[in-house]
């Protein structure tokens, strides 16, 4: 009488479980399926290395612009690129642009949490390389309220026109030093000396102090 029973209670048992192990099976299956669908995403320009990605064709003499103006006549207005392990999204629509910039322009402000950007940039507090949040927005208000402002531009003006001056003067004076010393004619890296003037406008605008442009040339 109790095997009776039992088989009676186990028979009940399976038969009501049984509708719920397929529902369960249904549900499992349409999550299983929903994670599978994978979103079309946009193409990766072609010429990659393992490793560095595409980082050799970015690295030559041709301009980065001009590099990624090519890829996007070959792959679209939007394609990915790889920075070493990193993936990249190159944008060249105009109205893509503004749809990152405007109305998703909080999932486009975060910055990838590199070991690179936490030893060097002080646990990336640093603006380039801070994440979306308060930290951040406090630094953007500072930098356009005190640094990008037209009236603190206008107060570090004498700057700018001070450093083309010692920039130019210290032009000037290596021609007068390479003439001394016998040639002619004198060979000037214009993309470095627009550097240098660049550089050292922005440490006299910062903390005060410039480096020699010609120094360390002879």
């Amino acid at each position: 009488m109790d095997i009776f029973h039992l088989l009676s209670a186990t028979s009940t048992v399976i038969v009501f479980s049984f509708p719920l192990f397929l529902l369960s099976l249904g549900w499992i299956s349409k999550v299983v399926s929903r994670n599978t669908k994978r979103k079309p995403k946009p193409p990766e320009a072609s010429g990659a290395w393992p490793v560095i990605g595409h980082l050799h064709l970015l690295g030559g003499s041709q301009p980065i612009h001009i590099t990624l103006a090519n890829m996007a006549d070959k792959n679209g207005p939007i394609f990915t690129i790889k920075l070493g392990v990193r993936r990249a999204l190159v944008v060249s629509n105009t109205e893509t642009i503004k749809e990152c910039l405007t109305t998703n322009d909080k999932a486009f402000a975060t910055r990838p949490n590199l070991t690179a950007s936490v030893l060097i940039c002080y646990n990336n507090t640093m603006l380039g390389f801070a994440p979306h949040g308060p930290h951040w927005r406090r630094m953007r208000k500072f930098v356009s309220l005190e640094l990008l402002s037209n009236c603190r531009l206008d107060k570090l003006k004498y700057v700018r026109e001070s450093e083309i001056k010692l920039s130019v003067q210290e032009l000037y004076q290596h021609r007068n030093k390479s003439k001394t010393i016998g040639s002619d004619k004198v060979l000037v890296e214009m993309k470095r000396w627009f550097w240098d003037l660049t550089l050292n406008v922005i440490l006299r605008m910062t903390i005060g102090k410039r480096i020699p442009s010609f120094g360390n040339d002879e």
